[in-house]
């Protein structure tokens, strides 16, 4: 986030010192949109079954952000930002297995959630002909998630429990390579869509389990090949050419990823579980409207 800030405010501060440029472009647009998703942490045995998952809902997130776009000829640099705050009830639920079967299951109301997400991306352009163009596409992804569950109940080998809560804070990165199809209808709407998938991504996840008699923690790493995807849809109405209003829908999907984990339930001190393997996954849509200005 530190990163992408200095990012945005260069191209806002030198976009004018551009003007002189033929065929340069800038635009900046504030947006807000809803989000719909889920946060899994997964700890897995050594022989890959699940032992122990928990889903941490967003539902929903009502999210503030800027984007901007510089374009000179062909060439597009874009940087984006959201800020998202809870703007319904969320849950976690804690889910526990044995030999194959499930034994436990606790649910806890998420009391704070903070998320925020970037992103640096650089396209480039191909016009098929007058109305259709592809963009070849290169993403820089960061995900920031910190949630707080309060304390919950549910049971536990048949028998109602109450337990304490758990803090879960994780940051993402993916580096998405793909491809863009813009379509202009005409002077008045066009539509773009793109897909695009992950060659490389690192997630690191901190959680820590309250408790009176044995608090503790776990601190997950883990390395992502091919396993992320995204895909979004775009519908500009032109207004005039300074102002568009755009609808636009994003997805994340992908497979859960699996790394090392450290815990300190054994000792004093974090310390590597050689038995133990962490995963993690997110699937989130979010939907809403920017509106762009265009110099």
């Amino acid at each position: 986030m530190k990163r992408l800030l200095p990012a945005l405010l260069f191209l806002i501060l030198t976009a004018p010192l551009c003007f002189c440029l033929d065929n340069f472009q800038f635009s900046i647009a504030p947006r807000m949109s809803f989000t719909f998703g889920e946060l899994n942490e997964i700890l897995y045995a050594s022989d890959d079954t699940i032992v122990s998952q928990l889903d941490w809902e967003e539902k929903a997130l009502f999210d503030i952000g800027l984007s901007s776009n510089v374009v000179l000829n062909n060439f597009i640099l874009g940087a984006a930002f959201d800020y998202s705050i809870p703007a319904g009830t969320s849950y976690m639920y804690d889910s526990d297995w044995e030999d194959g079967k499930k034994y436990s299951l606790t649910e806890h109301p998420i009391k704070k959630s903070i998320n925020l997400s970037s992103e640096i991306s650089a396209a480039y352009k191909i016009h098929v002909n007058q109305k259709i163009s592809v963009l070849p596409q290169l993403k820089f992804d960061y995900f920031y998630n910190d949630f707080e569950a309060d304390k919950g109940s549910g049971w536990r080998n048949g028998r109602d429990i109450k337990v304490y809560g758990i803090d879960y804070k994780r940051h993402s990165f993916f580096i998405f390579t793909g491809l863009a199809l813009n379509i202009d209808f005409n002077q008045l709407f066009s539509l773009s869509t793109d897909f695009a998938l992950a060659p490389w991504g690192y997630q690191y996840s901190f959680d820590h389990h309250h408790g009176v008699k044995h608090p503790f923690s776990t601190e997950g790493i883990q390395y992502s090949l091919f396993t992320k995807y995204k895909a979004d849809i775009n519908a500009d109405f032109h207004i005039t050419s300074l102002f568009t209003l755009q609808s636009f829908t994003n997805l994340i999907f992908g497979f859960p990823d699996k790394g090392s984990i450290s815990s300190d339930y054994s000792s004093t001190s974090m310390e590597e579980d050689k038995t133990h393997k962490s995963g993690s996954a997110i699937n989130a849509i979010r939907t809403g409207i920017a509106v762009i200005f265009s110099l």
